[in-house]
C-alpha cells in the first residue's frame, strides 16, 4: 500500500488521478448532487490562496465549526494547504467553549458554516480578541463590528482564485515540504471533566 507524506498531498494525488469522479455529496433542490475531486482540489487551493491572503501561515491555528457537510473537508484541506493546523470545534460548544478552546489554541481564524453556529462562535471570537477573521458559509446577517473580520466563503473562494491568476502558486510547494511528523488537527476533548485539553495529531496518524 502506497504511503504519502501528508494527508494534503495524498488528496492532491488521489484529485489528479480520480478527477471528475464524485469525491462530495450533497442535497441540494431536494436531489443529491456530487462535487468532483478535480472540482474539489480546485476550491481547496483557491481557499488556501485566500487563507493565506488573510495572513495564516505555517503553523497557525484556524478554528473550523461546522455540521457534516462539503465545506467541512474543503476547508480542512484548505486549512493544511495553506501551511495552517485544524481545530476542529463541536457544534454544540456554547460561547465559553468557543473563547477557550480560540484562547487556548492561539487561533488566528475561523471558519463557520451557519448563522446559529456563528451566534456563539463570534461572541468568543470578539472576546478573545486575538482572532482576525471569520469566514461564513452562510450569510450570518452581521454587520461588520469591532472584533474579527468577517468574510463569505465565496468571497475568500474567489480573492485566491484571483491571486491564483496573478502570482505563481505556492500551494503546490508548500504541501510538498509537509512531513508525515507535522501537526494537521488539534482535537478538543473534554474528558471527565475541567476545560477541553487538546490533543495534537499529525499527518501519519
Amino acid at each position: 500500500m502506497k504511503s504519502w507524506p501528508s494527508l494534503i498531498a495524498m488528496f492532491f494525488e488521489q484529485a489528479e488521478t480520480l478527477g471528475e469522479k464524485p469525491f462530495l455529496w450533497a442535497k441540494k433542490d431536494g436531489a443529491y448532487q456530487s462535487t468532483g475531486w478535480r472540482e474539489s482540489a480546485e476550491i481547496v487551493s483557491a481557499l488556501a490562496r485566500g487563507l493565506k491572503a488573510l495572513g495564516i501561515n505555517e503553523g497557525d491555528r484556524v478554528l473550523l465549526c461546522s455540521e457534516n457537510r462539503p465545506e467541512w473537508p474543503l476547508a480542512h484541506l484548505a486549512i493544511m494547504a495553506a501551511g495552517g493546523i485544524t481545530v476542529p470545534a463541536y457544534t454544540t460548544n456554547t460561547v465559553n467553549d468557543h473563547s477557550h478552546i480560540l484562547s487556548n489554541s492561539g487561533a488566528k481564524g475561523a471558519i463557520v458554516s451557519t448563522k446559529s453556529l456563528g451566534e456563539r462562535l463570534v461572541p468568543a471570537a470578539t472576546q478573545t480578541g486575538a482572532v482576525n477573521f471569520i469566514i461564513s458559509v452562510e450569510d450570518l446577517g452581521l454587520s461588520q463590528s469591532p472584533g474579527p473580520d468577517i468574510h463569505s466563503w465565496s468571497s475568500v473562494v474567489e480573492k485566491g482564485r484571483e491571486i491564483g491568476v496573478v502570482e505563481p502558486d505556492t500551494i503546490a510547494d508548500y504541501v510538498a515540504s509537509v512531513s508525515r511528523e507535522d501537526t494537521a488537527v488539534i482535537i478538543y476533548t473534554s474528558g471527565t471533566g475541567g476545560a477541553p485539553k487538546g490533543v495534537m495529531l499529525p499527518h501519519r496518524a
